[in-house]
C-alpha cells in the first residue's frame, strides 16, 4: 500500500518561513515514500466567480472538490445536483481543460455529498465522459456519506469501494464521527464510524495494489495498525 499523508499547507509554510502558503493541503509520501509530493489540494468552489487556481501547485496532480451553487462551500443546494448545476461544471472541465493539457497538469476532483459530484454514479459518469482528458478523481469514502446514511452505511460502503478503488487516482481515507450538525466530522482512522474489517477486506479485494492512501497526518501509528501496514 502506498501511503501518503495529508499536510496542512499553511503549517508547512510556517515550517520553512514562507508568509503565504501555495495552496491548502500537501499530499507528501511516507515511509518508502517520504518527502515525495503526490498532490496538492485547492480548497474552495470551483463553481464560484471568486475561485482561483495555481497551475504550478506542487505535483502532478491538484485535487479540487466538484463544486457547488450553494453559497456556503458545503451548504444545501438542490440546483447543484440537477441541470444548472450540471452545465456549470461542465463549463468549468470545458475550460480548465486547455491549460491542464499544455502544462501536463490533471485536476482530479474530490466528490462529496453535497457537490456535483456527489455518488458513485457521478463519477462514474465524469470518468466515462472525460475519458482521455486531464480530469479523475480521489474519493474519500466518507466523503460521499451524510449523517443519514451512517445506518446503512456498509452497504454504502460496498458499493463505493468495489466500484471506485480501481479508477480513482487516490484514495483520502480519513474517518468521520457524527457530529451535532448536518455534516460528518473528518477525523483519523480509527476514531469514527469506518468498520475496520470490511473497509480492510474490500481494499484487499478491489485496490489496486499500487493505489496510493492519503491519511490524515494526526495518530499515525495508530492508523497504520488500522490498516495493518506497521
Amino acid at each position: 500500500m502506498n501511503i501518503y499523508l495529508h499536510h496542512d499547507a499553511k503549517a508547512l509554510a510556517r515550517l520553512v518561513g514562507a508568509t503565504h502558503p501555495c495552496c491548502e493541503g500537501i499530499f507528501v509520501g511516507h515511509g518508502r515514500l517520504a518527502g515525495r509530493p503526490l498532490a496538492s489540494f485547492a480548497d474552495g468552489n470551483p463553481l464560484s466567480e471568486e475561485w482561483m487556481l495555481d497551475i504550478e501547485l506542487p505535483g502532478d496532480r491538484i485535487v479540487c472538490w466538484s463544486g457547488t451553487l450553494a453559497d456556503d462551500l458545503f451548504g444545501d443546494d438542490p440546483r447543484t445536483w440537477m441541470r444548472e448545476g450540471h452545465d456549470a461544471f461542465r463549463a468549468f472541465c470545458d475550460a480548465a481543460a486547455p491549460t491542464l493539457l499544455a502544462r501536463q497538469r490533471t485536476l482530479a476532483f474530490r466528490p462529496h455529498a453535497r457537490h456535483v459530484l456527489s455518488d458513485v454514479q457521478g463519477c462514474m459518469n465524469l470518468l466515462r465522459e472525460r475519458d482521455g482528458q486531464p480530469f479523475d478523481i480521489a474519493v474519500g469514502p466518507v466523503d460521499l456519506l451524510t449523517p443519514d446514511m451512517v445506518k446503512d452505511i456498509e452497504d454504502h460502503l460496498r458499493r463505493i469501494i468495489p466500484t471506485l478503488a480501481p479508477r480513482a487516482a487516490m484514495f483520502l481515507l480519513h474517518d468521520a464521527a457524527v457530529g451535532d450538525g448536518d455534516r460528518l466530522v473528518p477525523v483519523p482512522l480509527g476514531q469514527g464510524i469506518l468498520p475496520r474489517d470490511l473497509v480492510r477486506g474490500l481494499l484487499r479485494d478491489f485496490a489496486p495494489a499500487d493505489l496510493p492512501v492519503v491519511l490524515m497526518p494526526q495518530a499515525l501509528d495508530e492508523q497504520l495498525e488500522w490498516l495493518d501496514q506497521r
